[in-house]
């Protein structure tokens, strides 16, 4: 009977390490899944002593040595190309999210000369209003203007970005505040 309890605990201890390798964060994880798998690393370490853990960081350290394929961007997340597109880009994007933190709307132009004729804007964001973009590594051109409010009241000022995003980047986070535009 000892024999078959040893035996089990054994075959327990070793399905959960082989487990483990599934609580390894990787690249493409959405902070809901990290916080899940620190969550179940928690646990999972206390039940085998920190064993697991060990087998975890090697997972993750074998996955830096090997790199990560691509990620794709999230669902409903719309795809821009650079001007000047990165030579080693591959299929990788950064999530970009623009928010707006001035009083006024801000009509944002990607890529383009806001003054060319014809010159469509990308979006126009309104106050406290956000978009989530998926940029392509290499150089992007962002320009941003206030509208939408009345004559004389909007500053004149024009918000320029030349933005380079490289590879590894996996997300960014942008804002137009009052003060970038005066």
């Amino acid at each position: 009977m000892r024999t078959a309890t040893t035996v089990a605990s054994v075959l327990l201890v070793l399905v959960m390490l082989a487990g483990c390798a599934s609580l390894a964060v990787t690249r493409c994880d959405t902070i809901p899944d990290r916080d899940g798998k620190y969550f179940g690393r928690f646990f999972l370490g206390v039940a085998t002593l920190g064993l697991s853990e060990v087998t975890i960081q090697q997972e993750e350290v074998r996955q830096a040595y090997e790199g990560s394929p691509s990620c794709p961007p999230p669902p409903g997340v719309r795809v821009v190309s650079a001007s000047t597109p990165s030579p080693s880009g591959g299929e990788s994007v950064a999530v970009g999210t623009l928010v707006n933190g001035a009083p006024w709307a801000v009509v944002v132009y990607l890529n383009q000369n806001p003054d060319a004729p014809g010159a469509a804007p990308l979006t126009v964001l309104f106050p406290a209003g956000t978009m989530q973009l998926a940029f392509k590594p290499g150089l992007y051109r962002l320009v941003a203007r206030p509208t939408g409010a009345a004559a004389g009241d909007l500053p004149k000022v024009t918000w320029t970005r030349d933005l380079q995003i490289e590879p590894r980047v996996r997300g960014f986070k942008l804002t137009f505040n009052q003060a970038d535009f005066k």
